[in-house]
């Protein structure tokens, strides 16, 4: 085999590396924190004063993690309405929305089952008392 040989041989070679790297590529699948990040921006403002809100609070809402339920408890207030998002940062396909309205018992329950094992942001944007609050709190399920 001659060096011409070897030189077409290393360059068909890079192209084939090359082809398989571009198709593996384009089967990776890539999830967007948000689709519509452009609007969420937007809203930051309101984010911020909802935290400052949060911030605050002398009593504020806690996560509790009991292996077979997550328990979030709203201390001290009325009338709670609002959403909580269980963001898994791995997978959209891992997120779960709750809407939220508490009354009386002030205490909220998601079922352990309905969420896979991971590391989960617990975003909560809520509404009492004519106030808007957002807390995230970091959660790992097993």
């Amino acid at each position: 085999m001659n060096w011409g040989h070897k030189i077409t041989l290393a360059i068909l070679l890079f192209v084939a590396f090359i082809g398989y790297m571009v198709v593996r590529a384009f089967q990776e699948n890539i999830d967007l924190v948000s689709d519509d990040y452009y609007a969420r921006e937007i809203s930051f403002e309101d984010k911020m004063r909802q935290q400052a809100n949060f911030n605050v609070l002398e009593d504020p809402p806690t996560v509790l993690n009991t292996g077979e339920e997550i328990i979030i408890t709203f201390p001290g207030t009325s009338h709670v309405d609002g959403i909580i998002h269980f963001y898994h940062p791995s997978r959209e396909l891992f997120d779960k929305y709750y809407e939220l309205s508490i009354a009386e018992d002030r205490s909220f329950v998601v079922n352990r089952n309905d969420l896979v094992a991971g590391l989960y942001r617990v975003n909560m944007t809520w509404r009492s008392d004519d106030k808007e609050y957002f807390q995230q709190e970091s959660l790992f399920i097993q």
